[in-house]
């Protein structure tokens, strides 16, 4: 099968990724922080970040949006405050009691903002296509002098980006390094030793890998923050998922172990043979593509775009020709493949098939910046380029430019 991992607006992620942690270099980046050490980028622009979000933003989520427990979360250094003091019984968030909350010393957290605000949902998408990972925004807003969490660590990859006021961040050495879903913080587990002290103003930026137990306080001012948490793919996940996807197939690897494994006199010399025969079982007749292909429909379904003009798209009052303009979708990420009998297009977590004779256009549509309808390659003739872009405008994956043909 050939595929070609195409992500729309392709350049723009890149620049998002770079924006990000600008000046550093993204090659510098990955090979000299990544999962190995923090990163503290200090900026003295502080607006760097305020076009990603406002606190007018937090009022629309907070005041229309009928947020629940999941959504809109309050924590004190303590510990989290009880939903019951600010859901009703519906299990929707009460904004006046949220605001007072906030005025006594409770941080607001805001669940998924990605899922919400369009800025967040494309840098997500941006940095889920160049790291293959899971990526959502949460975001911050902690009264002065007032701490969230106490010490912790995260079993995911964060990035920390001040939007306005500061914190005084508290970094404590490493209890364990890239910890697993099953290695989460303890409450109650004392912090290793101090090992550096910090403040992130406004404009500045922080990268902290998994596992690095940290704490921050509010100074003078109150803090907004956004926290975008990768959540990557580790080795320990795709090999058990391995095994349970062969188990499905060989029946074999379903059955019990032996009886007699756990009594005294069994031989190590036997176990280690009944392993390694599995082992090789695993190796030989298992295809890991499987196991790929999961991993990777999740990115493409979890890092998306938010789809705020479908039905405006729809009521354009110039209709599609072949001289109209359309674009790929800004943060969406596809892919195309073919098997030579069929290609597929996989996007959001959907799949839409076509004849293969139809490859070479909607890997042109999924890879083009702005086109043309005429300028489909010719494997499709006028009638078929049409109609092709006009499933795509529908499906969401490309949008009609500004100026309609």
């Amino acid at each position: 099968m050939t595929t070609d991992r195409t992500r729309a607006g392709q350049a723009i992620d890149r620049g998002w990724y770079a924006w990000l942690i600008d000046p550093l270099s993204t090659v510098e980046f990955e090979n000299d922080y990544y999962e190995q050490r923090l990163l503290h980028i200090r900026r003295k622009a502080s607006a760097y970040y305020a076009g990603l979000l406002s606190v007018s933003d937090l009022d629309i989520v907070l005041g229309t949006h009928s947020a629940g427990h999941r959504d809109i979360k309050l924590v004190r250094d303590d510990g989290d405050v009880a939903s019951r003091e600010y859901l009703n019984g519906a299990g929707r968030v009460r904004p006046l009691e949220v605001a007072r909350h906030f005025d006594n010393g409770s941080t607001v957290i805001f669940n998924q903002l990605h899922t919400r605000v369009p800025t967040l949902a494309r840098l997500c998408a941006a940095l889920g296509s160049r790291f293959s990972s899971r990526v959502q925004a949460n975001v911050y807003l902690t009264p002065p002098d007032a701490q969230g969490f106490a010490p912790h660590w995260d079993v995911h990859d964060v990035f920390v980006l001040q939007i306005s006021g500061a914190k005084r961040w508290s970094i404590y050495d490493t209890k364990v390094r890239l910890p697993l879903c099953g290695q989460r913080f303890e409450p109650g587990t004392p912090p290793g030793d101090l090992s550096d002290e910090f403040e992130l103003s406004p404009g500045s930026t922080l990268y902290l890998p998994r596992g690095l137990m940290h704490s921050a306080r509010s100074t003078g001012q109150a803090s907004l923050h956004i926290t975008l948490g990768l959540t990557a793919f580790t080795w320990a996940a795709f090999l058990v998922e391995s095994v349970n996807a062969a188990a499905l197939e060989e029946e074999s690897l379903r059955r019990n172990l032996p009886r007699e494994f756990a009594r005294e006199g069994f031989p190590a010399s036997e176990r280690e043979r009944l392993f390694s025969e599995k082992l090789d079982l695993l190796q030989s007749r298992f295809d890991p593509e499987v196991v790929w292909r999961r991993f990777t429909d999740e990115v493409l379904a979890t890092d998306v775009p938010l789809f705020t003009d479908l039905l405006g798209q729809r009521l354009r009052p110039d209709r599609l020709a072949p001289g109209s303009r359309v674009r790929r979708r800004v943060g969406l990420l596809t892919e195309v493949a073919t098997d030579g009998e069929t290609c597929v297009l996989r996007f959001c977590g959907r799949e839409l098939r076509l004849p293969a004779g139809a490859w070479p256009a909607l890997q042109f549509a999924t890879t083009a910046d702005e086109f043309r309808v005429l300028d489909l390659p010719d494997c499709l003739d006028a009638e078929g380029k049409l109609t092709l872009v006009k499933r795509l405008v529908k499906e969401g994956v490309l949008q009609r430019a500004a100026q309609g043909g």
